[in-house]
């Protein structure tokens, strides 16, 4: 059993090759990582210093605990976490569902992103992906319960708006509301979504929060109060975007997702 599961990682990654990649959708300073065309996936990789070699304890206990991954996430589909290993070769891994999609689709998200990380991030003892119905790091150093604000990723939609100050009034104190309630989530899910209409408009604008659950109340609140200025700073002049940290990510559009 344990085999076949090996064997699908690393068949995916070849298959993942055939949807080229595009450079990162912001070329901000602040911001880090690459994304798919589409942005449906987009990922971060350690520098090149935290690195290992093939055939090093590491690697295998890297891919041992990925591939278990999806089996393992079964008992709670929406997060998982695990350690395998003895410093200086232990893995810590982290895998979050977002709060609305489907169990059956919380575990294909967790297997294709771990594929995309073991094929883009080659060698590197720590890494994360963001797609868009879950979120899967590692890591040799310790992330469970530690608030972590970088690498940071920013992902504005490409449709413009002309009411980008009407806009901003209605969905900053959204993003706030929402907050408040992903934060007073359990230990199993911090995630909340709402949407809000825009005066005169008709527009509607969606949005969700969420941070990883391991997270005490206080650091999610933390996360996501952090990260809201920064949609004005990358997506204020559009009808949608997503600011992605290890700890949390916040998104709003102008139709549902």
């Amino acid at each position: 059993m344990g085999s076949s599961r090996l064997l699908i990682f690393f068949i995916l990654p070849i298959l993942l090759v055939l949807d080229p990649l595009a450079p990162a959708i912001v070329g901000d300073h602040i911001s880090d990582g690459v994304c798919t065309r589409i942005a449906d996936y987009c990922w971060s990789c350690s520098n090149t210093n935290n690195t290992f070699n093939n055939g090093s304890i590491y690697k295998q206990n890297l891919n041992t605990l990925l591939s278990s991954l999806p089996s393992n996430a079964q008992i709670n589909p929406r997060f998982y976490n695990s350690s395998l290993g003895q410093a200086p070769d232990k893995v810590n891994a982290i895998a979050v569902c977002r709060g609305d999609v489907a169990l059956k689709d919380c575990l294909t998200c967790f297997s294709n992103s771990v594929s995309i990380l073991l094929q883009n991030c080659t060698n590197k003892k720590e890494a994360i992906i963001w797609a868009e119905r879950c979120t899967v790091r590692y890591s040799n150093i310790s992330i469970f319960g530690v608030l972590e604000y970088e690498p940071v990723k920013f992902v504005p939609s490409p449709n413009k708006i002309s009411n980008a100050e009407q806009y901003k009034q209605v969905r900053d104190p959204l993003f706030g509301n929402l907050s408040e309630k992903a934060a007073a989530g359990n230990s199993v899910l911090k995630f909340a979504a709402g949407n809000a209409l825009v005066p005169l408009t008709n527009q509607t604008i969606y949005a969700t929060v969420q941070c990883s659950p391991d997270l005490n109340k206080q650091n999610c609140s933390d996360c996501l109060q952090e990260s809201i200025p920064n949609i004005t700073e990358c997506c204020g002049g559009v009808g949608g975007g997503r600011v992605l940290r290890p700890s949390c990510y916040l998104r709003f559009e102008s139709n549902p997702f």
